[in-house]
């Protein structure tokens, strides 16, 4: 079974990286460019089993998408794991608080990255 990864953020760059990190743990990375588009996606036909969602997003931000995905009996349980350039460890504990898995501060690496998608999966089942 593929594991699928939705990676949303508005910059391309920012998305282009995460995917190709994804990659190299086998995950298969699809991109969305803001919360409108995710929810769009998240949707859809295709099943998720992770998602890194930026928090600072023009439009809808990382923390409204997901409190809506957290309100949908479909994707509450879904694992989410804030993606941001900055946050002190208030802000990290408010994210969590907010229905975050995990919390990965950017710019990420192979083993930052590695240990978020580790913690949050390991609460998937035990989060709500």
């Amino acid at each position: 079974m593929s594991r699928r990864v939705l990676v949303v953020d508005d910059t391309e760059l920012n998305r282009k990286l995460a995917a190709v990190i994804l990659r190299r743990f086998d995950w298969e990375a699809d991109e969305a460019s803001g919360g409108q588009e995710a929810l769009d996606m998240l949707a859809g036909e295709v099943p998720y089993q992770l998602v890194l969602l930026d928090i600072k997003m023009p439009g809808m931000s990382g923390e409204e998408v997901c409190q809506i995905i957290r309100a949908n009996p479909l994707t509450a349980k879904l694992p989410l794991i804030a993606y941001t350039a900055h946050a002190l460890e208030d802000e990290v504990e408010g994210f969590l608080a907010l229905g975050f898995n995990a919390v990965l501060i950017k710019p990420i690496s192979l083993e930052t990255l590695e240990r978020s998608i580790e913690k949050a999966l390991a609460q998937k089942d035990e989060f709500f």
